[in-house]
């Protein structure tokens, strides 16, 4: 489902990368981290001209009495972004995108994402699409996100930093590699 969403290109080369396949991973270009307003706006821009993208956030709820949304990924078809909200205090240039009924926003198990970013941030949402809801509707007995790119591509996600203190900083190396393949 993610694959025919945005091309297999992503998937093929993650598989290369940790499998050391036979085609170089270089042509996945490293993620952008978005951490100053200059950035937020530009990404912003950038994101506009999407007609989809997948979205994804991770929060550090094992780890605080009030969880907080401490980083959010988007993926386009040609790039992956990181975004640090602890480092931003005016996240209102998304808004716009999340309301835009003409851009499709991926998620998987959107509800929890959908909540966090709505508490934290005040966004609104259209035109969502949700893969594990997807997968319920087609009859996956496993709806996972690991479960799911497993299945059907062949693909083994590491699910170590799921739990991780996402609000600790700096994140580690193999942090930002799970949270950028995590949309």
């Amino acid at each position: 489902m993610i694959c025919e969403r945005f091309g297999n290109s992503k998937f093929r080369d993650l598989c290369e990368k940790q499998y050391n396949h036979s085609m170089p991973s270089s042509k996945l270009q490293p993620p952008v981290w978005i951490s100053t307003p200059v950035a937020l706006q530009k990404l912003a821009g950038e994101l506009t001209r999407q007609p989809r993208l997948a979205v994804d956030t991770e929060s550090n709820s094992l780890h605080a009495y009030r969880e907080q949304v401490c980083l959010i990924q988007f993926s386009t078809h040609e790039t992956d972004y990181l975004l640090d909200p602890l480092k931003l205090n005016d996240l209102s240039p998304l808004a716009p995108i999340f309301a835009n009924p003409k851009i499709e926003k991926t998620f998987h198990a959107a509800e929890y994402d959908i909540i966090t970013l709505k508490r934290d941030f005040g966004f609104s949402f259209a035109n969502i699409f949700d893969t594990m809801q997807a997968a319920r509707i087609l009859g996956y007995k496993q709806v996972g996100l690991d479960s799911i790119l497993a299945e059907r591509f062949g693909v083994v996600v590491n699910k170590r930093y799921q739990k991780a203190d996402w609000g600790r900083r700096p994140l580690s190396r193999d942090e930002l590699n799970y949270a950028r393949f995590d949309t």
